[in-house]
């Protein structure tokens, strides 16, 4: 077989790994998004409690937290595809099983609280198996590529999930859907069976791993995180980044809009979605910027306009005089739309970084950490700028919040050329 025929045969194993991967995590990302907005309203609808309600969606995020580091334990020290398949299956299984109670009889709370824990258990597993896998099921230089369509899909996801979650309730008996996305996962496990994870494979992997203590393995993915300076940096970016939008953001920007501007809660909504299409537009041109640009070098000009777009959320308040309600519409949403742009110019980069930098062998523990930390510190954000509303006007706490981030990430990197400068 002739070289040219050989690369050919390659490059076609390698689109197929990505179709399958991209299908089954579309599948896996809408699935999940579309059940817990839709799965919140039913709460919502059958006991017309907003703490029910509130209850739903920390059960979808606190497993996150926790179970990451033991996810990516796992995931390093089993074969990945059995648990990206088996915990896909499971899923299915789970919306399956879901199905054939709610035949019978109405879904208790405890049955959709129950289900919903196991549901983020399932896919905090998944989530971790598949990012330690996927630079596994393509060449390095495919990487940049398939990371934007995974952050793509993230962003469709956003977007499409809570709107196909309401066409659902209103729509669609509620045990229909449920069956739905029971088969949908099962589909999505068969297909995921095909891709082939040993597709490029580095020969780094040492003969004591699976002798570790779990403990051991978790302090060496930490102690790798911490030797590194390229990760070290990156991974303080994605800590500085959510905490920046978790206090500045996440908390002020729904204050003004809605409590002290008094726009439409439409027009809110069109403001807020325009964070998931910058998120989108961001992921399809980030890949021809870091072909040009060093990765750090978009990390360090993108932190700084994210914080200074961020510090400019309370300005319509000061001229709110002078601003109409469709000015207000068009300011926050060019906002959001850069600050979406921006997450993905940071998001992308990072990712990539942490796949060409960890060994596969303590890949998944490496990304369990972050994840749980990076999910610990956004609701810590959110508490501490929650608790500030009541004492620091809300037009002040992005300022604040920028100039936290500005000064964190400048002093930093000036240790980082001091340190340089004395080697």
């Amino acid at each position: 077989m002739s070289d040219v025929s050989m690369n050919l045969k390659k490059r076609n194993a390698e689109m197929k790994n990505i179709f399958l991967f991209l299908w089954g995590k579309t599948v896996s990302m809408l699935g999940t998004s579309v059940y817990g907005f839709a799965i919140s309203l039913y709460v919502l609808s059958i006991t017309g409690s907003a703490l029910n309600y509130a209850i739903t969606i920390m059960i979808n995020i606190l497993p996150l937290i926790i179970i990451s580091p033991i996810a990516g334990v796992f995931a390093d020290r089993l074969p990945k595809k059995l648990f990206i398949i088996g915990m896909d299956l499971a899923n299915g299984l789970l919306f399956l099983f879901l199905f054939y109670i709610s035949r019978y009889e109405s879904l208790s709370l405890v049955q959709i609280y129950v289900s919903s824990f196991f549901l983020s258990v399932f896919t905090s597993f998944y989530d971790i198996s598949m990012e330690a896998a996927k630079p596994n099921i393509t060449y390095p230089e495919s990487r940049i590529k398939v990371n934007s369509l995974s952050k793509l899909i993230d962003s469709a996801s956003a977007i499409l999930g809570p709107i196909l979650g309401g066409v659902m309730i209103a729509l669609v008996d509620i045990r229909l859907f449920i069956l739905m996305n029971g088969i949908s996962f099962v589909m999505s496990a068969l297909s995921e069976g095909f891709i082939n994870y040993e597709f490029y494979l580095e020969n780094n992997r040492r003969e004591d791993d699976d002798k570790k203590m779990f403990v051991q393995h978790v302090k060496e993915g930490i102690h790798y995180i911490y030797a590194s300076s390229l990760l070290k940096e990156a991974f303080l970016l994605f800590l500085i980044l959510n905490f920046l939008l978790g206090f500045s953001m996440n908390v002020p920007l729904p204050y003004i809009v809605n409590e002290i501007l008094l726009l439409p809660s439409k027009l809110y909504g069109i403001i807020n979605a325009m964070i998931s299409i910058g998120l989108i537009v961001g992921a399809l041109t980030v890949e021809k910027l870091m072909r040009r640009i060093s990765y750090m070098t978009i990390l360090a000009y993108t932190m700084v306009a994210i914080a200074v777009l961020v510090s400019l959320l309370g300005l319509p308040v000061v001229l709110q005089t002078y601003m109409n309600e469709q000015m207000h519409t068009i300011y926050f949403s060019i906002i959001c739309l850069l600050i979406g742009m921006g997450i993905s110019y940071v998001d992308i980069p990072i990712i990539t970084i942490m796949q060409n930098e960890i060994p596969w062998h303590i890949r998944g523990v490496v990304f369990g950490v972050s994840m749980s930390t990076v999910k610990l510190v956004l609701p810590m954000a959110l508490l501490l700028s929650g608790a500030l509303v009541s004492y620091i006007p809300i037009t002040v706490l992005p300022i604040i919040g920028a100039i936290v981030t500005l000064v964190i990430f400048f002093g930093f990197r000036r240790r980082k050329e001091d340190a340089i400068s004395v080697d």
